[in-house]
């Protein structure tokens, strides 16, 4: 797959970290990084185009732009993708491997995916998964390493794209109430298929919005990782409204099936 970067000026910079998210159902990477772009004021630098796929075309204030799109603060020294749309997951392999021989080669110091999971523990924890020699870093800014798990998928594909080359990259999971509300309830036998999975999901977020709070965890570790400030008072009170929804659906879901299955209405 070839990737066509459109790139206006990229200062060299010691401090730089390419923030991009990981598609995923609950959205609180796509959240986070959208929230860190527009609250730095982040200019845009350039594009990326995908030749291989369908054209489509982002309108941003009745401009044409590219859907997948770099940004770049001088004073933070931060680097972000913006995705108006999430790439294919048959090619989001070479997508990132492109991606991140691009970073390489601009002296990019470290790249930083941001995702979300079911909960894994008991306690509302900030995961990451990293190179062996960067464990040690990663833990210092108070985040819980992964202990044992298998990760594949878009993650996983990011994590072998990393190891392959010399530039550092972590991939942050933020424990979101929505994956773990459905999570429990494929534990729990009443779905099964993934088809009613992602029908749920679709449903949830369409109703409640993206995982706001998951987000918030994200953004938080972002400032840790980079050492940017990051002011995050302007998401708390949609974060609080959000898990209010989030419980009221999730105890909705937890009843007894009904025969249709049908996914209950918001409280």
């Amino acid at each position: 797959m070839k990737l066509e970067f459109k790139i206006s000026a990229l200062p060299r910079d010691r401090r730089t970290s390419l923030l991009l998210a990981c598609p995923e159902p609950s959205l609180a990477g796509v959240i986070a990084v959208e929230y860190i772009i527009d609250l730095l004021k982040m200019e845009e630098i350039g594009a990326i185009r995908i030749p291989e796929l369908p054209p489509v075309v982002a309108v941003v204030n009745g401009a044409a732009k590219l859907p997948h799109r770099i940004f770049y603060s001088k004073d933070s020294g931060l680097l972000a993708i913006r995705q108006h749309m999430p790439v294919p997951p048959q090619i989001y392999a070479e997508f990132v491997g492109k991606v991140l021989d691009w970073a390489e080669e601009n002296k990019v110091r470290d790249v930083v995916c941001l995702s979300a999971t079911a909960a894994v523990g008991e306690g509302d924890s900030v995961y990451f998964v990293t190179e062996e020699h960067l464990v040690e870093r990663f833990q210092s800014y108070g985040l819980v390493p992964l202990k044992e798990a298998t990760v594949a998928g878009l993650e996983g594909a990011f994590l072998d794209a990393v190891l392959g080359r010399s530039i550092d990259g972590v991939l942050i999971l933020a424990e979101s109430k929505l994956l773990t509300a459905v999570k429990r309830l494929v534990e729990s036998g009443k779905i099964g298929s993934h088809r009613d999975v992602m029908l749920i999901l679709n449903d949830l977020v369409g109703r409640v919005g993206p995982d706001v709070a998951a987000a918030l965890k994200l953004i938080d570790a972002v400032s840790k990782i980079t050492g940017v400030q990051i002011d995050t008072s302007k998401l708390q009170e949609h974060a609080q409204k959000y898990a209010f929804l989030v419980e009221k659906n999730i105890e909705a879901l937890m009843q007894p099936a009904q025969q249709k299955r049908e996914i209950p209405l918001m409280i």
